[in-house]
Parts: C-alpha cells; structure tokens; sequence
C-alpha cells in the first residue's frame, strides 16, 4: 500500500489530508506515523490504548521502543527500516512491547507515504490488535501439542471468537471421537496382546510336542526297521529249519522203510530158523534111530560071535557116529534155539524201533507243519511290519512337515506377539479419561530432534519482517 502526498497545504497535526479517511481509521484501527528513520510523529488513541502509553511519551522517540532490545540489534530489524525508507510496504503480524512490559500482537502493515517525486515523506503503520486471537490461537496449539503428546483429555476452552470457536468445537469433537477410538483400539490391542502370548505360548508347547513325537516316531521307525530286519532273518531261518524237517521227515521215512524191510527179513530169518530146527529135530531123530540100530546090530553080532565080529565093529562105528550126529544135531539145536531167542528179540526190538520211527515220523510231520506254519507268519511278519514301517515313515514325514508348519506358527505368533506389544506401547502414548497407557507398558517416547526456527511470514511484495526477537518472540 502507497500513499501519495499531494502539494496541497498540510492538515494541522498530520500528515494524513483526508480528514474523513483519518476518521474512519481513528474510529477501527491503531494508526502511528514515523519518520523515514523511524522516529515517532504521531499515533492516534487506539495506538496508544494498545502500548499503553501517552502521546507526549512516544513522540520524538524511535519505533525500537516498542521492540524486544536483544532484537533491535538483529540485521534484520534494520533491513526493514531500509526497505521502509526505500518505499517497500512490509505487512505481517508483530509482537509488540507495552508500557508495562507486556507482550501484545498486533497485525499491521507499514506504508511508505510518497511525494510527487516519489520520495519517502513519512512511514504510516495501521493496525489491528490480535492479542487475544493470538492466545486463542495458541490455547488451540497447546491442545494440539496436547494431542501429539498423546494426551486425549485435553479440551479446548470456548472462544468468543466466531472461526476460533467453530475450530475450537471441532478440534473437541475430534478428541473424543479419537479418545473413543484409541480406547477401543487399546481394549482390542490387550485382548490381541494376551491371546498373543496365549498362542505364542501354545504353539512353543505344541512345537515341543511335535519336536518329542517327531524324535519318538524317528526311534520307533529304527527299532520297527531292526525288528523287520529280525523277523526277515527268522523268517529265513525258519525256511532253513523247514527244509532241514522235512529232509529229517524223508530221512525217518526211509529209515521206517529200511526197519520194516529188516523185521521182515528177521521175520524170514526166524521162520527159517524154526525149519532148520524141525529138520536138526529129524536130524537128531535119525542119530537116535540110527544108535539103536547100531545098539541092535552089535547085540546081534555079539550073538554070531567070530562071525559077526566084524559086523560088530562097524556097528560100533556107526553107533559112534550116531551118537556125534545126535551131539552135533543137539548143539545146533541149542544155538538155533538161542539164535531164534536173539532173532525174536531183535524182531521186537525192531519192530518198537519201527514204532519209534513212525512216532518219529509223526513228530517230524507235526513239527514240520508248525514249522512251516511259523515260516509263513514269519513272512507275513515282515511284510505287515514292512507296511508298518513304510506307514510310520509317511506319519514321520507327515510329522516333520508338522513340525515345520508348527514353527512356522510359533514364529508367527511371535510376530503377532510382539507387534501387539508393540502396538500396546503405542497406545500407551495417549491418554483417556479412563486413565493412562496399560500398566507396565513403556510410553512410547519419539526422538526428539533439533527442529528450525519459525519465520514470520511476509506479505507478497514485501521484504523480510525484521520485527520478532531471536529467542524470545518467535515462539509467537
């Protein structure tokens, strides 16, 4: 904004000449005027009822009286002067200092008033007090950084202000829609929280599980493979045993032959022992027919006397004859008689030896067909343990795959575990009209950083403001 003076003569007591348009600012505004170097001419009431002092006090003073003293020595401040006295407008809002050393703000801009040959006369500031939109305004920043601290039971007050209040309202409204969320959100992140560690601790229990009955099927597989492996060996041991039976069964059978053939043949031999003895007993009969004829001829011969002498000899030799016949016949007899004792004792003994061998055979037949019985089930044995095991090694596969599935779902619930902690942390940040963050919960704290230093905003066309205090005003 420019203002030009005119050469028209000067209205007594200011710059401005036109009474109506100074009016209307005296009546609505806070007006001062300075000098280009920035010297105090004049200020109209409202001015003074901001800063608090009198006319006669301000004029002829410099414009820094109004200014935090540390920033009177910033560059800034007296580029803005600069400006000023180069006809550049500086529009902005400014903390100002009061009499009593209060801070007020006030939203102002500074207007170079040229002449003719645009030269700088004087610098007229107009401007409007926002003490009180700076505070409600600041009480809504509190709230807000309220809120950034996560704390949800901070309400902003009501305002008097129309765009403040509305802001106000819904900032309130928003807070307690948020408060309600949050606590929803922290109810549910507990109830994960817990179910997490339920979970958490169930899937480590049912992986240790897994991981027993994974080492157990693994053991019982071995010990069911060595079994195999037995019942495989027995199984050919008892073909072996089978093979060995029934060689020992066709043995007994040839033997059970060979003892029949030979009681039978003992049989012959004792029936042709008992006709050798008939003819040894007509043999004996003859020797004693024979000594009685003998006994008879030499009786007779003894009776022819020198005549039958000889006659008498040789029926002397045949009655010896007769008589060594007789003997022999009767020891031959004795030894078929004994021989036909030993051959009927033989007979019998055979023939219970045969009895034996059928008995034998019999045994052999019952002990062959339980073995072959045992080396049946003994190979069903081994192919039923041969399923078992093949069986217990798709259970051990289906185990281990298990087993992963069960640490992958450990390791899940772990996650799950953690970001719900981790979700309970964050939402120990806010705090609700139902207290503070869950007990034992850490806040989550977020690093701080150094942060810049807030600059004024400028109106366009205008330079930098050299208004705000280096450590003090910029906080506004």
């Amino acid at each position: 904004m420019f203002f030009r003076k005119t050469s028209s003569p000067p209205v007594a007591d200011t710059s401005l000449n036109n009474d109506a348009l100074r009016k209307m600012i005296d009546r609505t505004q806070a007006m001062i005027e300075f000098e280009p170097n920035g010297i105090i001419k004049h200020a109209n009431q409202n001015f003074l009822d901001t800063v608090g002092y009198t006319l006669d006090e301000i004029v002829g003073q410099h414009h820094k009286m109004f200014v935090y003293p540390s920033f009177v020595k910033n560059p800034l401040y007296q580029q803005m002067w600069d400006d000023l006295a180069a006809g550049k407008p500086v529009a902005d809002q400014f903390p100002r200092l009061r009499k009593d050393g209060q801070v007020v703000w006030i939203q102002a801009t500074y207007a170079p008033i040229l002449d003719d040959d645009d030269n700088v006369t004087s610098i007229v500031k107009i401007a409007t007090n926002i003490t009180a939109r700076r505070a409600e305004i600041a009480e809504i920043a509190s709230a807000l950084e309220e809120l950034r601290d996560g704390n949800l039971t901070h309400r902003c007050k009501p305002s008097s202000i129309e765009d403040i209040a509305r802001l106000a309202k819904s900032y309130n409204e928003a807070v307690v829609s948020l408060e309600g969320a949050i606590s929803t959100v922290r109810t549910v992140a507990d109830g994960v929280e817990k179910t997490s560690d339920e979970m958490n601790t169930s899937s480590s229990e049912l992986s240790q599980r897994t991981e027993n009955q994974a080492a157990t099927l693994e053991e019982t597989a071995a010990a069911i493979e060595e079994l195999t492996s037995t019942v495989r060996s027995s199984a050919e041991g008892a073909k072996e045993v089978e093979h060995a039976v029934q060689t020992a069964r066709t043995t007994a059978e040839d033997s059970g032959q060979v003892v029949s053939d030979a009681i039978q043949a003992m049989s012959q031999i004792e029936s042709s022992s008992e006709e050798i003895a008939k003819i040894i007993s007509v043999i004996d009969d003859i020797a004693f027919q024979t000594n009685l004829l003998a006994l008879n001829a030499g009786v007779e011969a003894a009776r022819a006397g020198e005549a039958g002498r000889g006659f008498a000899v040789v029926a002397s030799e045949v009655r010896a004859l007769a008589q060594r016949s007789a003997d022999a016949a009767g020891e031959i007899k004795g030894l078929i008689l004994e021989s036909s004792k030993h051959v009927s004792n033989g007979v019998t003994l055979v023939g219970r030896a045969g009895t034996e061998l059928e008995n034998i055979i019999s045994s052999v037949n019952s002990i062959s067909e339980n073995v072959t019985t045992i080396a049946r089930g003994a190979e069903e044995q081994a192919v039923t343990l041969g399923e078992i095991n093949t069986g217990i090694g798709q259970l051990d596969e289906v185990t281990q795959h298990n087993a992963a599935m069960v640490e992958e779902a450990t390791a899940a619930s772990q996650t799950l575990a953690n970001d719900s902690k981790e979700m309970s942390r964050q939402m120990a940040r806010f705090t609700t009209s139902g207290g503070a963050g869950a007990a034992n919960v850490t806040p989550f704290v977020e690093p701080s950083a150094p942060q810049p230093a807030p600059v004024e905003q400028v109106a366009v066309n205008a330079p930098p403001s050299a208004h705000e205090t280096p450590a003090g005003w910029e906080d506004f």
